[in-house]
């Protein structure tokens, strides 16, 4: 090969390699592992990326573990803080006989931000997330408190959806059936097939808590007016990104939190892991977000 040819090469090799490592930035942001125990003796688990005092804290749906949120950890830890939790009995902490009722739930979050060093904080909930993130507020008011973030669940408003059988709990008490659910359930949450390592961890997270936790995650024992008052009494922003089936609720949470007091967001071609669908809006979303709901603070 001429020298000239060499060289152009070496060249267009340089610029490939150039293209797809990551960008110092990204490298500023990397991912690492953490752990504490409850104050009834439970280790748990959380992913952590960033640095600084501007924190964003993301609590995971039913049976999910930390590693849902990959992409949130990798893109907004280069500019804040990140902190995702495992769940007692979810991703990578103990999987534990112990109680799994909301209180037990809560306190672990506080335990959580505790241990952490958190004292400025915007929470995110997805799923049942939602619903911990909005009952450790309602119990346990925070100071740091400057933003919530819901992800695709109820918060109460509008009309209570028609009630409908099932047999959820006849089929979590049945290994097999059980095992089949959820692999159906996992694939089910995105429409856009997730990296594999994501998929992988959301299904062995999934099969690995028994039956009767599945079943206690979701014995919230509270009415839908609970959630919406809840939020109604909050004085920081509250941004709400929600799937098309959520479109009313999220319609009457903008006419009641007007301006910069909420920031609300329809994924209309996601599925219930918004944020796996379609990460690159989701993050930008929440990166504008958390600027806004940040610097609100530090000016008052």
């Amino acid at each position: 090969m001429p020298n000239h040819a060499v060289r152009l090469f070496t060249w267009m090799l340089a610029l490939s390699v150039a293209a797809i490592a990551p960008s110092p930035a990204r490298a500023q942001a990397s991912l690492h592992d953490g752990s504490f125990v409850t104050s009834d003796g439970v280790r748990l688990h959380y992913l952590e990326a960033g640095s600084g005092d501007r924190v964003i804290v993301f609590i995971p749906g039913w049976l999910m573990p930390a590693a849902v949120f990959e992409r949130q950890l990798s893109v907004l830890g280069e500019e804040f803080r990140i902190l995702v939790l495992d769940p007692r009995s979810q991703g990578q902490s103990e999987l534990t006989s112990k109680s799994h009722d909301p209180i037990r739930r809560t306190q672990d979050i506080l335990e959580f931000l505790k241990a952490t060093g958190t004292h400025e904080f915007i929470l995110a909930g997805w799923s049942l997330g939602v619903m911990e993130v909005l009952d450790l507020i309602a119990r346990h008011p925070q100071a740091g408190l400057r933003g919530l973030i819901l992800i695709d669940n109820s918060i109460g408003e509008g009309r209570p959806p028609a009630p409908r059988k099932s047999d959820f709990a006849a089929i979590m008490k049945d290994d097999a059936r059980r095992e089949a659910y959820m692999r159906q359930f996992s694939k089910e949450l995105t429409k856009i097939p997730p990296p594999a390592n994501v998929s992988q961890a959301i299904l062995e997270s999934t099969l690995r808590a028994p039956g009767n936790v599945a079943i206690e995650l979701l014995n919230q024992p509270y009415p839908r007016e609970y959630w919406r008052q809840t939020v109604e009494k909050q004085s920081v922003p509250v941004m709400y990104a929600v799937t098309p089936r959520l479109r009313d609720q999220a319609d009457a949470l903008r006419k009641k939190r007007p301006g910069d007091r909420s920031m609300v967001m329809v994924f209309a071609n996601a599925g219930h892991a918004l944020f796996l669908d379609d990460p690159k809006a989701f993050n930008a979303a929440t990166a504008k977000f958390a600027r806004a709901a940040f610097d609100h603070r530090s000016r008052h």
